[in-house]
């Protein structure tokens, strides 16, 4: 952990050091846009058997994202970010209602459900067009994953619920493209887009059992910076 926060303040760093070099100009972003989960190992393997069995299985990984950036620009050509970000939601369900080989009615329903938001930094490379900047950047942040299971099932001989709820804190790479235009020398449009990679890759025990939700994100945003 300590290395991997020391990687992340690196970008802080960097700025300290440029500081002495350069006049600081800064900015500040707030956008909002389009998520899309890329679905988990895990759940792919459980909406598989659902499908095995002739059960019915949904999945939204779509989601409304938004996020907070303060950035410095210590170059011409180089500025640095420190972000929050809300990555929403994904949902997953499988269900089945039917007769067993025995012809005993059974009804078995499972949901999953993902949440990410965190914090961490960018080092940003860009290149200005007159009113126009095009840049690409690189990040790390600490992005936390809030995991809900719900599943039930329901027999002759009763029925049963049951509920699991876990957190996962991962450092996780980020990488992204986009471009700004200047509406006046204070204030701008921005649209991105960036991939956070690993999110949730840490495996979380679920009923004595190690289970890892490892999936990537994709965020396309759109976004008002002020230039300060």
């Amino acid at each position: 952990m300590l290395k991997k926060t020391v990687l992340a303040l690196a970008i802080c760093t960097l700025a300290a050091t440029a500081v002495q070099a350069s006049e600081i100009t800064g900015y500040a972003t707030y956008s909002i846009g389009h998520v899309k989960a890329k679905m988990p190992k895990i759940a792919k393997i459980e909406l598989s058997d659902y499908k095995e069995i002739g059960g019915q299985t949904s999945s939204d990984r779509s989601s409304t994202g938004h996020k907070i950036v303060v950035g410095l620009n210590v170059h011409s050509y180089i500025a640095l970010e420190a972000q929050y970000t809300d990555l929403g939601k994904s949902h997953y369900k499988g269900s089945f209602s039917g007769l067993t080989g025995l012809g005993t009615p059974v009804t078995f329903d499972d949901k999953l459900s993902l949440k990410t938001s965190g914090f961490g930094a960018n080092i940003v490379g860009k290149y200005p067009i007159q009113d126009f900047t095009l840049f690409t950047k690189a990040g790390y942040h600490l992005m936390r994953t809030k995991i809900n299971l719900k599943d039930s099932w329901v027999t002759p001989l009763g029925s049963y619920k049951d509920s699991v709820s876990k957190t996962v804190n991962k450092w996780v790479p980020s990488f992204g493209v986009g471009a700004s235009y200047n509406l006046t020398p204070e204030l701008a449009i921005v649209t991105e887009y960036e991939r956070y990679q690993g999110v949730g890759n840490k495996k979380v025990n679920v009923d004595d059992e190690k289970m890892s939700f490892k999936h990537d994100i994709d965020f396309v945003s759109v976004g008002l910076r002020y230039n300060f």
